[in-house]
């Protein structure tokens, strides 16, 4: 298919979005259809021009891969001269991934995580792979997971769960999963069973599988195979991950649509289980109303479930189950049921949790140290602002206002101390004339983020409701209707 270039950006991104809704549009009306001729898709100029400025816009592309490019070396060469390139190499099958970097990063439990650093080029082939095929999957994957999804957010899977949790459906046992180094161990020939249910171009799969089998270059600059998972850090991963989790999406899903509304509540009456999963990549609940006994045995038959079909097994140090009355932690927030109001009717409220509490004091406290006297105060208060945004908006739908309280104390005495190192000769007076008084502005006009002054509000629950940038009216199917949701 010869396609006439598109240099203009914006009429690439019509084009794009046009033939995604297309796709949605089909793979929606039409559960078992499967989609050939998706390659000339990606080779597509407007495809490829809108991978390059989605990877260009992404903070990543200023680090380089194994070439040793970045956005800036790309944009020397000429973007019209890589993207017309790369397009011919893919038109003649001669394109070639090369390995990822490896960087080691630390985790919370002191271990450390494996991330892939691809090259541009690469990056850009695997953003035109995504945007070909996120629009076919997204129509098969189950309403209940919430990550790395369009028009989907953390707070949407936290008000998944209180709606479980408030009355009248009252789940009061949670088993807390999280899926074991779960992109390093995905099954790579499970995975492309998932896609080949629903994609049959030979040459799509052939760059699925080139993508998983480039490798890993670790230190002193050995490349590593690998057998088994997906890159995590590519722009891929994140999608085929999700791939291979909505196995047990469905599972859970299909669990719940075999009883009706009125065998439920016939359940419920002679003390059998019901349970529901919310999941947000490789962090997953599993709600429980019952017994203790009964969910420990659920947990049991997840495990197995995962290893037998999956071949995936669940953290022993992360996965607990826990009451709803003595909280539990799920992607920053710490989920508590406590009474309200009137006796006998309870509710369920989200705060931020201890860790991260302690990780953005840690972060203040690392910024406002002894080595980085040698700042001036505006330049303190610019890499403080964007922290403390990002932080007290993720948090600012939770009941956080004494948090956000006692974090702008923190930060008050913490730039205090800083001051006092950096000027030891001023006296209280005169630092607090020249740099408390002046309302902690710099000298540009920018004023220090002040976390108490963020107004916390209510999120809106959005249910089945949330659209995606092919619809208007939600994203996949849900097999549990808000309505039935209940029982």
């Amino acid at each position: 298919m010869n396609t006439p270039a598109l240099p203009d950006a914006k009429l690439a991104e019509e084009r794009v979005l046009g033939w995604q809704t297309k796709l949605h549009r089909w793979a929606v009306g039409d559960e078992q259809q499967r989609f050939g001729d998706l390659f000339n898709l990606v080779c597509d100029p407007a495809t490829l021009l809108v991978a390059w400025e989605r990877v260009k816009r992404n903070r990543g592309s200023r680090t380089a891969g194994v070439d040793g490019q970045t956005r800036k070396h790309v944009e020397q060469i000429g973007v019209d001269g890589v993207l017309a390139k790369l397009r011919q190499e893919l038109k003649d099958g001669t394109y070639r991934p090369l390995p990822a970097r490896e960087r080691l990063i630390p985790k919370r439990s002191g271990k450390l995580r494996r991330l892939g650093i691809s090259t541009v080029r690469d990056r850009i082939v695997q953003t035109a792979a995504k945007l070909v095929l996120e629009p076919i999957f997204e129509a098969d994957f189950c309403p209940t997971s919430y990550g790395f999804r369009p028009g989907r957010r953390a707070q949407d899977a936290i008000e998944e769960v209180r709606f479980f949790i408030h009355a009248p459906r009252s789940y009061e046992w949670v088993i807390e999963g999280d899926v074991e180094d779960c992109f390093g161990q995905i099954h790579q020939g499970l995975l492309m069973d998932q896609v080949r249910s629903r994609v049959t171009d030979k040459r799509v799969l052939a760059l699925i599988r080139l993508f998983l089998a480039a490798g890993v270059m670790r230190e002193l600059d050995t490349v590593t195979a690998t057998p088994s998972g997906t890159p995590q850090g590519s722009s891929l991963s994140p999608l085929l991950s999700n791939i291979a989790l909505s196995v047990l999406d469905r599972h859970f899903e299909a669990a719940w649509a075999a009883r009706t509304h009125d065998q439920r509540w016939r359940d419920r009456a002679e003390g059998r289980p019901s349970y529901r999963m919310v999941r947000f990549a490789d962090d997953f609940v599993v709600l429980v109303r019952g017994t203790e006994a009964q969910a420990h045995e659920i947990k049991e038959q997840t495990a197995e479930y995962m290893a037998e079909q999956m071949r995936l097994t669940l953290s022993p140090e992360k996965t607990a189950i826990t009451h709803v009355d003595d909280g539990f932690d799920l992607l920053g927030f710490r989920i508590k049921r406590r009474p309200w109001r009137t006796a006998g009717k309870h509710a369920a409220y989200t705060f931020p949790s201890k860790r991260a509490l302690r990780e953005i004091m840690h972060r203040i406290k690392m910024l406002t140290g002894r080595n980085t006297t040698n700042l001036s105060l505006d330049q303190l208060i610019h890499a403080l602002n964007p922290i403390l945004r990002g932080w007290t908006n993720y948090h600012r739908h939770n009941a956080a206002k004494r948090c956000f309280a006692y974090l702008s104390y923190y930060l008050w005495w913490r730039v205090i101390r800083w001051l006092r190192k950096k000027h030891p000769r001023l006296t209280w007076k005169q630092l607090r004339r020249r740099c408390w008084g002046c309302d902690w502005t710099s000298r540009e006009g920018t004023r220090l983020a002040w976390p108490s002054e963020v107004p916390v509000t209510r999120y809106r629950y959005r249910g089945h409701r949330i659209s995606s940038p092919w619809t208007a009216t939600g994203t996949g199917r849900a097999t549990a209707r808000p309505g039935t949701a209940a029982a």
